[in-house]
Formats: structure tokens, C-alpha cells, sequence
């Protein structure tokens, strides 16, 4: 067993989800073991590729970056879809598996539900901030998990470079298409968001 940051891996089950939230039920050992570990007030817990994950509560810069690019697209969805700020989506294959994404575009419905998992398949777009002390899993290992889960739009900020990426045509462990633009640019999203843009000219840069 290994430790990453207070956390413990070990392989997981296959187990398929057909519905949009998992219920406490659908829980296997690798999870009710997340479930219980004693995690600092504001950390959030993920299990990454068979790997309990506990990150700190993000930056000011970070949250401030998350709120603004909500702020821009809520309005902007349909009365069928939400952003949601606070989520956790269970991978397709694997039946530990969850990511924890700054912001997801939802169904409405699935706040009706109960549960606290969502299926990758109940997803049109996940988005993450660049951590500055884990960039790593946002640029490459959660790309490549989030392509494989199926998830259309992935939208990466980098506060880093002042840059922003939109993935999508999503494939087995990448993304087909990307386009790249600099914080001050609006960027237009595609696929099951087509029309909805974001102005990135207010967003804080790390160091600035």
C-alpha cells in the first residue's frame, strides 16, 4: 500500500454504472476506506487510478478563477443543464475510481437525486484550475482519465501561463481536438455547449 498525501492505493473492481448517481450501496473497499479516513477540515478527497488522493483546501486565486467562469456560464445554460461547483464523478471502469472537478456542467435532474456520485456519462463538460503545487494532474493524468471516462469538453485554466485549453472529441486516454487561447481572449465552447463563451480578460494569474 502506498501513500500520497495521506492517502492509500490499491486496485479496485470493474463495476459498470448505469445510472446518472451512485448510491451509498454501490460503494467498494477502496472507497469506504476514503470514506473513512480522518481528513483535515476543507480537504478534498479523489481516488485516481486505483490512488486515494487528499488535496488542500485551492488558493484564493484558484477559487476566485472557478467563481468567475461560473458566474459567466450558469446564466448562459439552458433551464435542462447547471454548473455545479461541488461534485464528484465516478469513473465508467473502474469501482473505486472518482474525480472531483472545480466546476461540471449537469443535467438538472441530477439534483433531485440522491447520492453524492455522478456517472461520467450524465456530463457535458468538467473543468479544472492548474494547482500550482500538482500541475501534473491536471495537465495530464485527469486529461487523460477524464478523455477515457468519455466526458465531451474538458476545460483547463492555467494561472500559471495565463492560458486556457478546451479538449474535446474525446478518445481512450486523450482528447482527439484542442484549442488554446491567453487570458484577455473569449473562448466559445463546443459540442453540447456550442454558443456559450467565457471571457477570460478578468482571470488572476499565479505571481501576478
Amino acid at each position: 500500500m502506498t501513500i500520497r498525501q495521506g492517502g492509500a492505493s490499491m486496485n479496485a473492481a470493474v463495476h459498470e454504472r448505469p445510472v446518472h448517481v451512485r448510491s451509498e450501496e454501490l460503494r467498494t473497499g477502496l472507497r469506504e476506506l476514503a470514506a473513512h479516513l480522518d481528513v483535515p477540515k476543507g480537504f478534498r478527497t479523489e481516488i485516481v487510478r486505483g490512488t486515494i488522493t487528499i488535496s488542500p483546501t485551492p488558493s484564493v486565486k484558484l477559487g476566485a478563477i472557478v467563481r468567475r467562469i461560473y458566474d459567466q456560464v450558469a446564466p448562459q445554460l439552458s433551464g435542462d443543464s447547471v454548473a455545479l461547483q461541488v461534485v464528484s464523478i465516478a469513473s465508467p471502469f473502474n469501482g473505486d475510481d472518482y474525480m472531483a472537478p472545480d466546476l461540471a456542467v449537469v443535467p438538472a435532474s441530477v439534483e433531485e437525486e440522491e447520492g453524492w456520485l455522478l456517472s461520467a456519462d450524465a456530463v457535458d463538460l468538467v473543468m479544472e484550475v492548474v494547482s500550482p503545487n500538482n500541475a501534473l494532474n491536471d495537465t495530464v493524468i485527469e486529461s487523460e482519465e477524464y478523455a477515457s471516462w468519455g466526458i465531451p469538453l474538458y476545460l483547463l485554466i492555467d494561472p500559471r501561463k495565463g492560458t486556457v485549453r478546451l479538449h474535446w472529441d474525446p478518445a481512450k486516454n486523450a482528447y482527439r481536438a484542442h484549442q488554446d487561447i491567453e487570458f484577455g481572449e473569449i473562448l466559445e465552447l463546443s459540442g453540447p455547449l456550442k454558443g456559450i463563451e467565457i471571457d477570460t480578460s478578468d482571470l488572476p494569474r499565479y505571481g501576478a
